[in-house]
């Protein structure tokens, strides 16, 4: 049985905020402003993680029913699931949208919708529902709530890559003479990220590449795909590890045809550096050394319209991205 971050309820709950529409039934704008204003309540006590004051908002024979069929049923069983939600750490908030409300009686009104769960720098999920709310001396109650999985045509791609939103800004590494630097910004309708990097030796760009990060649709992964200034590509698939590491399973080749591969970690140090490492490397069949961890950090931001000039960061190292070359080190290309 599964109950999502906070528990998968919660999704469906919120989604009661939004201001329901008028229908044919004389007493539905009354009804509608009483069920908004239970909403209101129920919406403060499950944002102030109030799992007590949350189980109030339902009848005593309220059915949580989610995505994938578990059943809660009864009033102190619903607390509990939430008292148990609540009790990890999380900053997750909910917002919602309604799509219909209607009364199948004077005293009983069927509302479907969206709702989203979201946090920064975390995944965002995002559920359809159906919820029943049913009227018992003049106060509505919640009797009824069936969360449904929602189309992944419903989810705007930004969202998808809320998780990785930390990358966006200027990144440098810069030890002598070597100056690495990478842009990460918004693509058009944040239907994706860019990430441009160049490294220069003195005045002299001597390489460069450009990143496209996305959410791939047909595969239900995000997904990112490198092309650098020596005709090299790359493609990779993140998966997140933990709450501040990402594992990149990354594959290319060279412009010369030769085939390479790697498994890169992305860890946040904080948020305003990362390291990267890269280990199992494979260059045309052969096996090549592990990358030593590096790291970068974002630069600062420019003051009247001078760029703010960043010292070097002696240790740890840089990280560098996919594709650039490290000295005495082997290249690998497909992704950072």
């Amino acid at each position: 049985m599964k109950f999502g971050k906070l528990t998968a309820f919660g999704l469906s709950l919120i989604a009661l905020l939004m201001s329901a529409q008028s229908v044919a039934l004389a007493q539905a704008p009354a009804a509608d402003a009483a069920i908004k204003d239970r909403v209101a309540g129920f919406v403060k006590a499950y944002n102030g993680r109030n799992a007590a004051n949350l189980s109030d908002f339902f009848t005593d024979d309220a059915t949580l029913i989610d995505v994938d069929g578990g059943v809660i049923r009864g009033k102190a069983g619903i607390g509990a699931q939430f008292a148990t939600g609540f009790a990890a750490a999380s900053n997750y908030t909910l917002e919602s949208s309604v799509d219909s409300i209607r009364y199948i009686t004077p005293d009983v009104a069927q509302i479907e919708g969206a709702s989203t769960l979201s946090a920064p720098n975390e995944a965002t999920i995002v559920n359809r529902f159906v919820t029943l709310f049913a009227r018992k001396d003049n106060v509505w109650k919640m009797a009824e709530i069936r969360d449904l999985p929602a189309p992944a045509e419903d989810i705007h791609p930004g969202t998808r890559l809320k998780e990785l939103e930390w990358m966006i800004g200027d990144w440098v590494d810069q030890k002598g003479d070597l100056k690495i630097h990478s842009s990460v910004k918004w693509g058009e309708k944040q239907a994706y990220l860019t990430r441009v990097t160049t490294v220069a030796a003195g005045e002299e760009t001597s390489f460069s590449s450009l990143m496209v990060l996305c959410w791939d649709s047909q595969s239900g992964q995000i997904k990112s795909w490198l092309f650098d200034s020596e005709g090299g590509r790359g493609e990779a698939t993140w998966t997140r590890a933990s709450q501040d590491q990402w594992v990149l399973r990354a594959a290319g080749s060279l412009r010369s045809g030769l085939p390479n591969s790697a498994t890169q970690i992305v860890t946040v140090v904080g948020k305003d550096a990362i390291k990267t490492s890269s280990i199992d490397r494979i260059i045309g069949g052969e096996v090549a050394p592990d990358t030593d961890e590096i790291m970068m950090v974002r630069k600062a931001p420019a003051v009247g319209g001078a760029v703010v000039p960043v010292a070097p960061f002696v240790k740890p190292a840089v990280p560098v991205p996919a594709g650039v070359k490290v000295p005495a080190a082997p290249a690998v290309k497909p992704q950072p």
